[in-house]
């Protein structure tokens, strides 16, 4: 389970940074070989990196808000929604 959890978040930091990679071509004009280095030193930035990629993947991309809010905020909303039923249920017991 452990290792499915693993690559699962693997996966969802490469399309997260592909998403700022997408939003720097996009937004600023910059090459993919100037925009990949940047792209891997923005995308650990908090906000900036959230921002960044949200832009990266409604322009560049052409999905819509709620679609890239999914991709960076649905893990948060998934594991609430864990936690609030976990919660629930050991109460029960």
């Amino acid at each position: 389970m452990q290792a499915i959890v693993f690559i699962g978040y693997i996966i969802l930091g490469l399309f997260q940074l592909a998403a700022v990679m997408a939003g720097l071509e996009d937004w600023v004009g910059l090459h993919w070989i100037i925009a990949a280095p940047l792209a891997l030193f923005i995308a650990y930035i908090p906000l900036v990196g959230t921002v960044v990629g949200m832009f990266g993947a409604v322009t560049a991309w052409h999905w819509s808000w709620l679609q890239a809010g999914g991709l960076f905020f649905g893990p948060f909303v998934v594991i609430l929604i864990i936690a609030i039923v976990s919660g629930a249920l050991e109460s029960r017991r």
